[in-house]
């Protein structure tokens, strides 16, 4: 007996748990894939039953209607050839089409197929038999329409249909070798094309059989596969579910943590973004030695100059120089604390001309109040003119980060230096080249942070960079630092370079490019002030602050009515709107805010000018304020020259705007 081995086929190379197994001549699921049989055999079936119809209603029909084929080619032999058309197949084509309505019939509608194929063919070999000569010459053709069908249209198994087709052509064989009306070369030539059809029918009844195996095996595997990641995914939602329940007693930062971890598969910018205001707020508490110490700076030569003044009287000249150095330490308390506010809020890069060596003197400066006193602290700046693009806040995290970072490394004490140079890098081949690689030939400004601490091993040096990757203690640190420097060096279009060596220090280079160029000016000039006469009226919670701005522009000029209540305020509008011509109001105020009493006065007036004053400069986004309908928001601490130019600015644009119709 000849042994075949099972056919077998894996979707792919990496997946050969159940790989397709099936006898090559029968094409029936074997081995493992046995199972599969008897699902196949009903999934073929009901896919194929409205096609198998089809096919008997135009077999029906056909054979029907070469009924007229035999009275014309046969007349005298016609009744016996109808007798078989009419009484034998056409009635059993009928019979089986009835039948596969049955409930039953998906149990044996392979067998009927073969019934209706051994019928059509064995049923044209006998009128083939008995005919004349054109009959025997040219009916087989008949047969060839048959093989077709049982090969091709009526789903019929490849072991079956071919079963039937060389049951049907042997018969014809025999039957004709012994038919005298047919000459020997029309039999030869008959056999030939019924042979061929009948091989190419195989081939095609066995490939198409083979596919739709194929297809449901890849179907079944893909619902088994379904139906692991549904059990899988039910098993992990089980765990994340009691993980939840076993989360939910944790703190208020540990929550945050997971939302962060949760938002990193959504938007990767938006996380980086995270991670930069999660880092300027630790950064706080490194800045607070230093932001306190120049604090209580200003404050003394406030307060000093403005008791110097008061003494110097008499002197206007020098009691005038006194309140001038007043006003300049007052400056520098307001840009201090909008530094300290460009480190909490999380806002877009501002990126501009900036002398990065003044960056890195303030920086340093403020960290010296914070660092401990056993580190040596050594600074060699000599890029003192170096003009880079780029974010003021960004470079002072960089400068912060890496100096903290190194201090942490000394915890016994040491030397920190900090050095900016310049570097001009000249096409050269690579094994020439002294700066990293990733560096194209350009002009830069190099920023070197240099500790003398312990140092990273070397296998911790590709991870240096990750998020909440740390080696510090519980409580030193978040791991965010250094992945913000990265992150910021690489937005500035520059590259962070690494070295250390264990057990002597560590080394980090930032490379930004350098342009041509001078810094944009951000110093205090004396200003010229905007004078004018109209009626203001003037809303603060603050007494003080109130009883001050009405003194302010009553000496620009102004008619001025101060109010400490937003609803008395609201109560005198109600009465005299039009009296006013501009409204100046605080943002924060107790009982009404000052949004919601700008709603209501424009609800009364909608042309009535509107300034707010805010000590947050994100308090109301760039929208809100052109919906509520708000002409200019002054940041506090508000300057006498900045107030004037902003009321004037306001009242001539509503003189310019056309009058608003009734």
């Amino acid at each position: 007996m000849p042994t075949f081995k099972s056919i077998s086929f894996s979707p792919t190379p990496d997946n050969a748990t159940l790989p397709m197994e099936v006898h090559p001549l029968t094409l029936t699921f074997t081995g493992q894939c046995a199972f599969l049989e008897t699902p196949f055999m009903k999934d073929f079936v009901e896919k194929s039953i409205s096609q198998i119809r089809v096919a008997l209603l135009l077999s029906f029909f056909f054979y029907a209607m070469f009924g007229i084929l035999d009275a014309i080619v046969a007349p005298e032999i016609k009744e016996r050839l109808w007798a078989v058309r009419f009484g034998v197949v056409c009635p059993s084509f009928a019979l089986i089409y009835l039948c596969s309505y049955s409930r039953y019939a998906t149990r044996f509608l392979q067998e009927l197929m073969m019934v209706m194929g051994l019928v059509g063919g064995l049923a044209i070999v006998y009128m083939t038999m008995i005919g004349n000569a054109l009959v025997v010459g040219t009916y087989y053709a008949g047969l060839m329409l048959v093989l077709m069908f049982i090969y091709s249209f009526v789903w019929m198994r490849f072991v079956r249909s071919t079963f039937c087709g060389w049951v049907i052509i042997i018969v014809y064989a025999y039957t004709a070798a012994y038919n005298e009306n047919l000459p020997r070369e029309i039999l030869a030539n008959n056999l030939f094309f019924c042979i061929s059809a009948n091989l190419i029918g195989m081939a095609m009844c066995y490939a198409f059989e083979y596919y739709n195996r194929r297809d449901f095996y890849l179907r079944r595997l893909l619902s088994l596969q379904h139906t692991e990641l549904e059990a899988a995914k039910n098993a992990l939602e089980e765990r994340v579910s009691e993980r939840t329940r076993m989360l939910a007693t944790a703190n208020e930062e540990l929550r945050r943590e997971i939302e962060a971890h949760q938002r990193l598969a959504w938007e990767k910018q938006i996380l980086e973004g995270q991670l930069r205001h999660a880092q300027k707020m630790e950064a706080i508490g490194t800045l607070a030695g230093g932001i306190a110490h120049d604090f209580n700076n200003i404050l003394a030569a406030i307060m000093g100059h403005s008791e110097l003044a008061m003494m110097q009287m008499a002197d206007r000249r020098e009691a005038e120089n006194s309140l001038r150095e007043v006003i300049n330490a007052s400056h520098r308390a307001k840009d201090l604390v909008g530094q300290i506010l460009s480190f909490s809020r999380q806002s877009e890069s501002e990126l501009k001309p900036l002398q990065i060596s003044l960056i890195v003197k303030e920086a340093m400066r403020l960290l010296k109040a914070s660092l401990p006193a056993t580190l040596a602290i050594r600074q060699n700046i000599q890029a003192t003119q170096s003009i880079v693009v780029a974010d003021a806040t960004q470079m002072h995290q960089i400068i912060l980060n890496l100096c903290t970072n190194a201090a942490h490394a000394m915890p016994e004490g040491g030397t920190l230096t900090v050095a900016l140079e310049e570097i001009d890098i000249q096409p050269q081949p690579s094994e020439e080249r002294v700066h990293p690689s990733q560096l194209e030939p350009g002009k830069y400004v190099c920023l070197s942070v240099v500790d003398t601490g312990h140092g990273i091993p070397e296998h911790l040096m590709e991870r240096i960079f990750d998020p909440y990757f740390t080696t510090k203690a519980k409580g030193v640190g978040t791991g965010l630092g250094l992945a913000v420097v990265r992150g910021i060096v690489q937005n500035h279009g520059g590259i962070i370079d690494l070295k250390s060596w264990p057990g002597e220090g560590t080394e980090f280079k930032v490379f930004l490019p350098r342009v041509e160029g001078r810094e944009i000016p951000n110093g205090h000039q004396i200003q010229l002030l905007s004078l004018g006469n109209e009626r203001i009226m003037l809303v603060d919670d603050e007494v003080g602050l109130a009883e001050l701005g009405a003194k302010l522009l009553t000496a620009l000029g102004y008619r001025v009515s101060a109010y400490t209540s937003p609803e008395n305020a609201l109560a005198e509008l109600n009465e005299h709107i039009d009296d006013y011509d501009l409204v100046i109001t605080d943002m924060i105020m107790p009982g009404m805010s000052g949004e919601a009493l700008a709603r209501e006065i424009l609800a009364l007036r909608p042309d009535l000018p509107i300034i707010v004053y805010t000590g947050f400069s994100n308090m109301i986004s760039a929208e809100r304020i052109r919906q509520l309908g708000v002409k200019a928001v002054l940041r506090k601490p508000v300057t006498i020259y900045s107030l004037s130019q902003a009321i004037r600015k306001v009242l001539m644009e509503r003189a310019a705007a056309p009058p608003q119709k009734d």
